[in-house]
Protein backbone atom coordinates (compact mmCIF):
# COMPACT_ATOMS: atom_id res chain seq x y z
CA UNK A 1 0.00 0.00 0.00
CA UNK A 2 1.16 3.57 -0.71
CA UNK A 3 0.68 5.90 2.26
CA UNK A 4 1.39 9.58 2.88
CA UNK A 5 2.07 10.41 6.53
CA UNK A 6 1.51 14.09 7.39
CA UNK A 7 2.92 15.82 10.46
CA UNK A 8 4.25 19.34 10.84
CA UNK A 9 7.62 18.22 12.29
CA UNK A 10 9.93 15.43 11.11
CA UNK A 11 12.17 15.23 14.16
CA UNK A 12 11.77 13.90 17.69
CA UNK A 13 10.00 16.83 19.35
CA UNK A 14 7.26 15.23 21.46
CA UNK A 15 4.92 12.28 21.74
CA UNK A 16 3.15 12.96 18.43
CA UNK A 17 6.45 13.00 16.55
CA UNK A 18 7.70 9.88 18.33
CA UNK A 19 4.60 8.03 17.15
CA UNK A 20 4.65 9.51 13.63
CA UNK A 21 8.31 8.60 13.07
CA UNK A 22 7.99 5.09 14.50
CA UNK A 23 4.85 4.30 12.53
CA UNK A 24 6.40 5.56 9.29
CA UNK A 25 9.48 3.41 9.88
CA UNK A 26 7.45 0.28 10.65
CA UNK A 27 5.25 0.75 7.60
CA UNK A 28 8.35 0.89 5.41
CA UNK A 29 9.88 -2.16 7.08
CA UNK A 30 6.67 -4.11 6.43
CA UNK A 31 6.71 -3.50 2.69
CA UNK A 32 4.52 -0.40 2.38
CA UNK A 33 5.65 2.65 0.44
CA UNK A 34 5.63 5.78 2.63
CA UNK A 35 6.02 9.43 1.71
CA UNK A 36 6.00 12.15 4.37
CA UNK A 37 4.67 15.69 4.14
CA UNK A 38 6.02 18.10 6.78
CA UNK A 39 7.44 21.58 7.29
CA UNK A 40 11.12 22.16 6.53
CA UNK A 41 13.29 22.59 9.63
CA UNK A 42 17.03 22.29 10.25
CA UNK A 43 16.28 19.72 12.99
CA UNK A 44 14.37 17.42 10.59
CA UNK A 45 15.56 13.95 9.72
CA UNK A 46 16.69 13.65 6.09
CA UNK A 47 13.87 12.52 3.82
CA UNK A 48 13.46 11.64 0.15
CA UNK A 49 10.29 13.71 -0.17
CA UNK A 50 11.43 16.91 1.54
CA UNK A 51 11.45 18.80 -1.78
CA UNK A 52 7.64 18.94 -1.59
CA UNK A 53 7.55 20.28 1.96
CA UNK A 54 6.39 23.65 3.18
CA UNK A 55 8.86 26.39 4.13
CA UNK A 56 9.63 26.87 7.80
CA UNK A 57 7.78 29.33 10.01
CA UNK A 58 8.74 29.92 13.65
CA UNK A 59 5.85 30.47 16.05
CA UNK A 60 7.96 30.23 19.21
CA UNK A 61 10.41 33.08 18.51
CA UNK A 62 9.00 34.73 15.39
CA UNK A 63 10.76 37.55 13.59
CA UNK A 64 8.82 40.18 11.66
CA UNK A 65 8.55 38.09 8.43
CA UNK A 66 7.09 35.14 10.36
CA UNK A 67 4.64 37.41 12.19
CA UNK A 68 3.42 38.77 8.87
CA UNK A 69 3.05 35.27 7.40
CA UNK A 70 1.40 33.77 10.49
CA UNK A 71 -2.30 34.59 9.88
CA UNK A 72 -2.34 33.09 6.38
CA UNK A 73 -0.33 30.06 7.44
CA UNK A 74 -2.49 29.36 10.50
CA UNK A 75 -5.90 29.78 8.90
CA UNK A 76 -5.42 28.33 5.41
CA UNK A 77 -2.06 27.73 3.79
CA UNK A 78 -2.39 27.68 0.02
CA UNK A 79 1.29 26.73 -0.20
CA UNK A 80 0.72 23.63 1.96
CA UNK A 81 -2.29 22.66 -0.12
CA UNK A 82 -0.32 23.10 -3.34
CA UNK A 83 2.70 21.16 -2.02
CA UNK A 84 0.60 18.21 -0.87
CA UNK A 85 -1.41 18.24 -4.12
CA UNK A 86 1.85 17.92 -6.07
CA UNK A 87 3.07 15.10 -3.81
CA UNK A 88 -0.26 13.28 -4.24
CA UNK A 89 -0.03 13.62 -8.01
CA UNK A 90 3.53 12.27 -8.13
CA UNK A 91 3.26 9.60 -5.41
CA UNK A 92 -0.32 8.38 -6.08
CA UNK A 93 -1.13 7.26 -2.50
CA UNK A 94 -3.89 4.85 -1.54
CA UNK A 95 -4.48 6.63 1.76
CA UNK A 96 -3.23 9.57 3.84
CA UNK A 97 -2.63 9.42 7.58
CA UNK A 98 -2.62 12.88 9.18
CA UNK A 99 -1.25 13.72 12.62
CA UNK A 100 -0.57 17.28 13.87
CA UNK A 101 -1.26 19.55 10.90
CA UNK A 102 -2.54 22.82 12.35
CA UNK A 103 -0.70 26.15 12.34
CA UNK A 104 2.56 25.19 10.58
CA UNK A 105 0.70 23.33 7.79
CA UNK A 106 -2.98 24.23 8.36
CA UNK A 107 -6.10 22.13 7.58
CA UNK A 108 -5.78 23.17 3.92
CA UNK A 109 -3.97 19.85 3.41
CA UNK A 110 -7.26 18.05 4.05
CA UNK A 111 -8.82 19.91 1.13
CA UNK A 112 -5.90 18.89 -1.10
CA UNK A 113 -6.53 15.23 -0.24
CA UNK A 114 -10.32 15.49 -0.66
CA UNK A 115 -10.03 17.21 -4.04
CA UNK A 116 -7.60 14.51 -5.18
CA UNK A 117 -10.08 11.88 -3.95
CA UNK A 118 -7.62 10.28 -1.51
CA UNK A 119 -9.15 9.08 1.81
CA UNK A 120 -7.71 10.52 5.04
CA UNK A 121 -7.56 9.14 8.55
CA UNK A 122 -6.32 11.32 11.37
CA UNK A 123 -4.83 10.47 14.76
CA UNK A 124 -5.89 12.97 17.43
CA UNK A 125 -2.80 13.74 19.49
CA UNK A 126 -4.58 16.64 21.26
CA UNK A 127 -7.98 18.41 21.39
CA UNK A 128 -7.59 20.85 18.48
CA UNK A 129 -10.66 19.37 16.79
CA UNK A 130 -12.90 20.70 19.58
CA UNK A 131 -10.81 23.44 21.26
CA UNK A 132 -9.06 26.39 19.54
CA UNK A 133 -6.12 26.31 21.98
CA UNK A 134 -5.99 22.46 21.69
CA UNK A 135 -5.61 21.88 25.47
CA UNK A 136 -9.14 22.29 26.89
CA UNK A 137 -7.36 24.53 29.38
CA UNK A 138 -8.21 28.14 30.15
CA UNK A 139 -5.61 30.06 32.21
CA UNK A 140 -4.59 26.93 34.09
CA UNK A 141 -8.09 25.52 34.57
CA UNK A 142 -9.83 22.76 32.64
CA UNK A 143 -12.38 24.33 30.28
CA UNK A 144 -15.13 22.95 28.02
CA UNK A 145 -16.86 26.22 27.09
CA UNK A 146 -16.36 25.72 23.35
CA UNK A 147 -18.39 22.51 23.49
CA UNK A 148 -21.41 24.76 22.86
CA UNK A 149 -20.03 25.28 19.34
CA UNK A 150 -18.98 28.89 19.90
CA UNK A 151 -15.22 28.98 19.33
CA UNK A 152 -15.10 32.72 20.05
CA UNK A 153 -14.85 31.91 23.76
CA UNK A 154 -11.10 31.48 23.15
CA UNK A 155 -10.80 35.08 21.90
CA UNK A 156 -13.07 36.52 24.57
CA UNK A 157 -11.04 34.97 27.37
CA UNK A 158 -7.57 35.19 25.80
CA UNK A 159 -7.02 31.51 26.53
CA UNK A 160 -4.42 30.94 23.80
CA UNK A 161 -1.05 31.97 25.27
CA UNK A 162 -2.86 34.78 27.14
CA UNK A 163 -2.66 36.80 23.92
CA UNK A 164 -5.61 38.70 22.45
CA UNK A 165 -4.21 38.59 18.91
CA UNK A 166 -3.19 34.92 19.01
CA UNK A 167 -6.49 33.94 20.62
CA UNK A 168 -8.32 35.81 17.86
CA UNK A 169 -6.44 33.86 15.18
CA UNK A 170 -7.05 30.55 16.96
CA UNK A 171 -10.77 31.30 17.27
CA UNK A 172 -11.05 32.51 13.66
CA UNK A 173 -9.28 29.39 12.40
CA UNK A 174 -11.67 27.12 14.33
CA UNK A 175 -14.78 29.07 13.28
CA UNK A 176 -13.88 29.11 9.59
CA UNK A 177 -12.99 25.42 9.40
CA UNK A 178 -16.21 24.55 11.19
CA UNK A 179 -18.16 26.67 8.68
CA UNK A 180 -16.23 25.17 5.75
CA UNK A 181 -16.61 21.67 7.27
CA UNK A 182 -12.95 21.03 6.52
CA UNK A 183 -12.57 18.20 9.03
CA UNK A 184 -16.08 16.82 8.52
CA UNK A 185 -15.59 16.48 4.76
CA UNK A 186 -11.84 15.84 4.73
CA UNK A 187 -11.37 13.04 7.28
CA UNK A 188 -12.96 9.60 6.93
CA UNK A 189 -12.01 8.35 10.41
CA UNK A 190 -10.43 9.83 13.53
CA UNK A 191 -8.24 7.59 15.66
CA UNK A 192 -8.58 8.46 19.34
CA UNK A 193 -5.73 7.13 21.53
CA UNK A 194 -8.06 7.07 24.54
CA UNK A 195 -11.76 6.49 25.17
CA UNK A 196 -11.69 9.81 27.02
CA UNK A 197 -10.71 11.63 23.82
CA UNK A 198 -13.53 10.00 21.84
CA UNK A 199 -16.05 10.80 24.58
CA UNK A 200 -15.03 14.47 24.74
CA UNK A 201 -15.35 14.84 20.98
CA UNK A 202 -18.83 13.33 21.18
CA UNK A 203 -19.71 15.75 24.00
CA UNK A 204 -18.68 18.58 21.66
CA UNK A 205 -21.10 17.38 19.00
CA UNK A 206 -19.19 14.88 16.88
CA UNK A 207 -20.93 11.56 16.05
CA UNK A 208 -19.43 8.52 17.74
CA UNK A 209 -19.12 6.55 14.50
CA UNK A 210 -16.42 8.94 13.24
CA UNK A 211 -13.99 7.68 15.93
CA UNK A 212 -12.01 4.52 16.49
CA UNK A 213 -10.34 4.11 19.89
CA UNK A 214 -6.85 2.66 19.60
CA UNK A 215 -4.56 3.07 22.59
CA UNK A 216 -1.00 4.06 21.76
CA UNK A 217 1.59 1.26 21.65
CA UNK A 218 4.25 0.93 24.33
CA UNK A 219 7.43 2.45 22.86
CA UNK A 220 10.26 -0.04 22.60
CA UNK A 221 13.37 0.92 24.57
CA UNK A 222 16.81 -0.74 24.82
CA UNK A 223 16.99 -3.82 27.04
CA UNK A 224 18.08 -3.07 30.59
CA UNK A 225 17.74 -4.13 34.20
CA UNK A 226 15.64 -2.31 36.74
CA UNK A 227 17.42 -1.25 39.91
CA UNK A 228 15.93 1.71 41.78
CA UNK A 229 18.31 4.42 42.91
CA UNK A 230 16.12 6.49 45.19
CA UNK A 231 14.73 9.22 42.92
CA UNK A 232 11.49 10.10 41.17
CA UNK A 233 11.56 10.94 37.46
CA UNK A 234 9.64 13.54 35.49
CA UNK A 235 10.12 13.08 31.73
CA UNK A 236 8.32 15.43 29.40
CA UNK A 237 7.77 18.95 28.20
CA UNK A 238 8.19 21.74 30.74
CA UNK A 239 4.98 23.66 30.08
CA UNK A 240 2.31 25.00 32.41
CA UNK A 241 -0.30 22.31 31.74
CA UNK A 242 2.13 19.61 32.89
CA UNK A 243 1.82 20.71 36.54
CA UNK A 244 5.51 20.38 37.44
CA UNK A 245 5.14 23.30 39.87
CA UNK A 246 2.56 21.24 41.82
CA UNK A 247 5.07 18.40 42.05
CA UNK A 248 7.88 20.67 43.24
CA UNK A 249 5.71 22.04 46.05
CA UNK A 250 4.93 18.45 47.07
CA UNK A 251 8.67 17.94 47.68
CA UNK A 252 8.79 20.66 50.36
CA UNK A 253 9.60 19.37 53.84
CA UNK A 254 10.79 16.05 52.40
CA UNK A 255 14.14 14.60 51.35
CA UNK A 256 12.78 13.06 48.12
CA UNK A 257 14.98 13.36 45.04
CA UNK A 258 13.58 14.33 41.65
CA UNK A 259 15.21 14.20 38.21
CA UNK A 260 13.59 16.31 35.49
CA UNK A 261 14.22 15.21 31.89
CA UNK A 262 12.95 17.60 29.25
CA UNK A 263 12.80 21.21 28.18
CA UNK A 264 10.10 23.77 27.53
CA UNK A 265 8.87 27.32 28.03
CA UNK A 266 8.46 26.94 31.81
CA UNK A 267 12.04 25.81 32.49
CA UNK A 268 13.36 29.15 33.78
CA UNK A 269 10.34 29.64 36.06
CA UNK A 270 10.64 26.10 37.42
CA UNK A 271 14.36 26.53 38.10
CA UNK A 272 13.55 29.69 40.06
CA UNK A 273 10.81 27.87 41.99
CA UNK A 274 13.33 25.17 42.97
CA UNK A 275 15.56 27.90 44.43
CA UNK A 276 12.66 29.62 46.18
CA UNK A 277 11.55 26.33 47.77
CA UNK A 278 15.17 25.53 48.74
CA UNK A 279 15.09 22.27 46.76
CA UNK A 280 18.33 22.73 44.84
CA UNK A 281 19.93 19.71 46.56
CA UNK A 282 16.96 17.50 45.70
CA UNK A 283 16.08 18.44 42.12
CA UNK A 284 18.25 17.91 39.01
CA UNK A 285 17.37 19.40 35.62
CA UNK A 286 18.79 17.01 33.01
CA UNK A 287 17.58 18.63 29.78
CA UNK A 288 16.36 16.63 26.79
CA UNK A 289 17.23 12.93 26.97
CA UNK A 290 17.55 10.36 24.17
CA UNK A 291 16.04 6.86 24.10
CA UNK A 292 18.91 5.12 25.85
CA UNK A 293 19.35 7.76 28.54
CA UNK A 294 15.60 7.73 29.23
CA UNK A 295 15.62 3.94 29.51
CA UNK A 296 18.40 4.07 32.12
CA UNK A 297 16.61 6.82 34.03
CA UNK A 298 13.39 4.78 34.14
CA UNK A 299 15.32 1.72 35.36
CA UNK A 300 16.65 3.72 38.31
CA UNK A 301 13.47 5.61 39.22
CA UNK A 302 11.18 4.75 42.11
CA UNK A 303 8.38 5.90 39.81
CA UNK A 304 7.65 8.14 36.85
CA UNK A 305 5.65 11.18 37.99
CA UNK A 306 3.04 12.80 35.73
CA UNK A 307 1.46 15.74 37.62
CA UNK A 308 -0.59 17.11 34.70
CA UNK A 309 -3.41 19.58 35.30
CA UNK A 310 -4.92 19.25 31.82
CA UNK A 311 -6.84 16.45 30.11
CA UNK A 312 -3.94 14.22 29.11
CA UNK A 313 -4.88 12.00 26.18
CA UNK A 314 -2.75 8.83 26.39
CA UNK A 315 0.81 9.90 27.27
CA UNK A 316 3.56 7.84 25.66
CA UNK A 317 5.85 8.45 28.63
CA UNK A 318 3.40 6.56 30.89
CA UNK A 319 3.28 3.62 28.49
CA UNK A 320 7.07 3.73 28.20
CA UNK A 321 7.52 3.59 31.96
CA UNK A 322 5.02 0.77 32.54
CA UNK A 323 6.55 -1.28 29.74
CA UNK A 324 9.89 -0.82 31.49
CA UNK A 325 8.47 -2.05 34.81
CA UNK A 326 8.56 1.44 36.30
CA UNK A 327 5.42 2.33 38.31
CA UNK A 328 3.69 5.65 37.56
CA UNK A 329 2.29 8.28 39.89
CA UNK A 330 -0.06 10.41 37.80
CA UNK A 331 -2.93 12.85 38.01
CA UNK A 332 -6.41 11.34 37.92
CA UNK A 333 -7.34 13.23 34.77
CA UNK A 334 -8.06 12.71 31.06
CA UNK A 335 -7.20 9.30 29.63
CA UNK A 336 -4.69 8.46 32.38
CA UNK A 337 -7.12 6.38 34.52
CA UNK A 338 -7.63 4.09 31.50
CA UNK A 339 -4.06 2.87 31.87
CA UNK A 340 -3.16 3.44 35.56
CA UNK A 341 -4.86 1.14 38.06
CA UNK A 342 -4.64 2.80 41.48
CA UNK A 343 -2.20 1.07 43.83
CA UNK A 344 -1.74 -1.76 41.30
CA UNK A 345 0.63 -0.45 38.63
CA UNK A 346 0.88 3.05 40.09
CA UNK A 347 -0.98 5.78 41.95
CA UNK A 348 -3.71 8.19 40.82
CA UNK A 349 -3.57 11.61 42.47
CA UNK A 350 -5.90 14.60 42.69
CA UNK A 351 -4.61 17.01 40.00
CA UNK A 352 -3.29 20.33 41.27
CA UNK A 353 -3.09 19.22 44.92
CA UNK A 354 0.46 19.30 46.30
CA UNK A 355 -0.74 17.75 49.57
CA UNK A 356 -2.22 14.76 47.72
CA UNK A 357 0.99 14.43 45.73
CA UNK A 358 3.15 14.47 48.86
CA UNK A 359 1.01 11.69 50.35
CA UNK A 360 1.13 9.59 47.16
CA UNK A 361 4.92 9.86 46.87
CA UNK A 362 5.25 8.66 50.45
CA UNK A 363 2.96 5.69 49.80
CA UNK A 364 4.90 4.66 46.69
CA UNK A 365 8.20 4.68 48.60
CA UNK A 366 6.66 2.42 51.24
CA UNK A 367 5.13 0.00 48.71
CA UNK A 368 6.51 -3.36 47.57
CA UNK A 369 8.70 -2.21 44.67
CA UNK A 370 9.19 -5.63 43.09
CA UNK A 371 5.46 -6.37 43.04
CA UNK A 372 4.68 -2.90 41.65
CA UNK A 373 7.25 -3.37 38.90
CA UNK A 374 5.86 -6.75 37.85
CA UNK A 375 2.30 -5.41 37.79
CA UNK A 376 3.41 -2.37 35.79
CA UNK A 377 4.85 -4.54 33.01
CA UNK A 378 1.92 -6.94 32.96
CA UNK A 379 -0.59 -4.09 32.69
CA UNK A 380 0.63 -3.01 29.23
CA UNK A 381 1.65 -6.31 27.63
CA UNK A 382 -1.32 -6.16 25.23
CA UNK A 383 -0.39 -2.66 24.04
CA UNK A 384 2.61 -3.78 22.02
CA UNK A 385 3.66 -2.42 18.64
CA UNK A 386 2.82 -5.65 16.77
CA UNK A 387 -0.80 -5.52 17.95
CA UNK A 388 -1.03 -1.80 17.25
CA UNK A 389 0.52 -2.06 13.80
CA UNK A 390 -1.85 -4.86 12.81
CA UNK A 391 -4.81 -2.69 13.88
CA UNK A 392 -3.52 0.27 11.84
CA UNK A 393 -3.11 -1.90 8.72
CA UNK A 394 -6.69 -3.18 9.09
CA UNK A 395 -7.96 0.40 9.43
CA UNK A 396 -6.11 1.44 6.27
CA UNK A 397 -7.51 -1.53 4.34
CA UNK A 398 -11.07 -0.91 5.50
CA UNK A 399 -11.04 2.81 4.74
CA UNK A 400 -9.52 2.26 1.28
CA UNK A 401 -12.12 -0.42 0.47
CA UNK A 402 -14.98 1.79 1.67
CA UNK A 403 -13.61 4.72 -0.31
CA UNK A 404 -13.33 2.65 -3.48
CA UNK A 405 -16.95 1.54 -3.13
CA UNK A 406 -18.29 5.09 -2.63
Amino acid sequence: MKIIQINKFNYLRGGAEKYFLELSERLTQNGHQVAKFCMTDRRNLADTWSGYWLSQIDFEQPGLPDKLKAPGRIIYSRAAKKGLAKLIKDFQPDIIHAHNIYHQLSPSVLDAARQAKVPVIMTLHDYKLICPNYKLLNHGRVCEKCFDGNFWHCFQEKCFKDSRSQSFLASLEAVLHKYWQTYQRGVKLFIAPSQFMADKCQSAGWPRNRFYVLINPVPELPVGQRQTQGYFLYAGRLSSEKGVDVLLRALENSDYKLKIAGRGPEEARLRQLVKDLKLSDQVDFLGQQGHEQLARLLDGAIALVVPSVWYENMPLNILEALGRGCPVVASRIGGIPEIINHQINGWLVEPGSSNSWAMALKQVIQADQLKLSQQAQQSVEKYNWNQHFSAIEKIYQRIVQEHNHD
